[in-house]
């Protein structure tokens, strides 16, 4: 208990209402707490090393050190309260007086007593003197419910992001300079489709334009071979071929008469 006392009060820089195991010298009235040389504001961890260096504690006429004159409460609670020591700390101003475990701070003085352990009359008037009569508390260790006490269970605590002003208007500001995202690719444009000039031609109806048309193209083409095959032949050559020609269509021309028996 004492050892976690301390640790909080250091956690808070000694603005703390609990202080644990504070030596008072007893041969002051009213008696008056031993504090650290090093730091006034807190009580001394070792306050019998401190009685002994201040010469509290003296020796009977056997040599013994003289016992009442040096007393160690258990724990001292302060009369400063929570919100109060909160609202110190907040401002930075701190109230160092009322944090001294003096008489006129000092709300409760506590003695913790286990099995086995009985509180003294000496230990009580001294108790009444350092707080006051009505300001002293025995605590016994039957008194603790910690193994009969129900235990809550444990809720997670709901956590909401906050988000300041400042890292609001950063965040807008980031906005409008980050990349867009990439966009999907489009789909394919359809194909075109070959326009249609229109439906067929039926044969009884004779031949169509492009029928047409690729005849006169074999046609003339056929005709511009021959030209050239005529051109590249000689003089005599082409005398030949055109009287054949003409002997050809003569007799084709011509019917064929065969004698008849009489």
């Amino acid at each position: 208990m004492t050892a976690r006392i301390w640790l909080d009060e250091e956690a808070n820089q000694l603005v703390w209402r609990y202080k644990a195991e504070v030596g008072f010298n007893m041969k002051t009235n009213p008696p008056a707490p031993l504090m650290s040389r090093d730091q006034p504001n807190r009580p001394s961890r070792f306050p019998l090393g401190r009685a002994v260096g201040d010469g509290i504690l003296t020796r009977d006429l056997e040599g013994r050190p003289q016992k009442g004159l040096l007393r160690i409460p258990d724990c001292i609670i302060l009369k400063p309260t929570g919100p109060e020591l909160a609202a110190m700390r907040a401002s930075g101003r701190i109230d160092w007086k009322r944090l001294i475990p003096v008489k006129a701070n000092i709300e409760t003085v506590v003695e913790i007593k286990f099995e086995g352990d009985k509180l003294s009359p000496g230990q009580r008037d001294a108790y009444r003197r350092i707080a006051g009569p009505d300001r002293f508390r025995l605590l016994n260790a039957n008194e603790c419910e910690c193994g009969t006490r129900r235990r809550r269970p444990a809720e997670e605590p709901v956590r909401a992001p906050v988000t300041t002003p400042m890292q609001r208007e950063s965040t807008e500001q980031r906005r409008w300079y980050q990349p867009a995202p990439p966009q999907p690719a489009p789909a394919p444009a359809p194909r075109p489709v070959r326009p249609q000039y229109g439906p067929e031609v039926p044969q009884e109806e004779g031949s169509s334009m492009s029928s047409w048309l690729k005849a006169a193209g074999l046609a003339a083409g056929v005709v511009l071979v021959g030209v050239i095959a005529v051109a590249a032949l000689p003089a005599e050559a082409v005398v030949a071929g055109v009287a054949l020609l003409v002997v050809g269509r003569t007799a084709t021309a011509a019917p064929i008469n065969k004698d008849k028996k009489p």
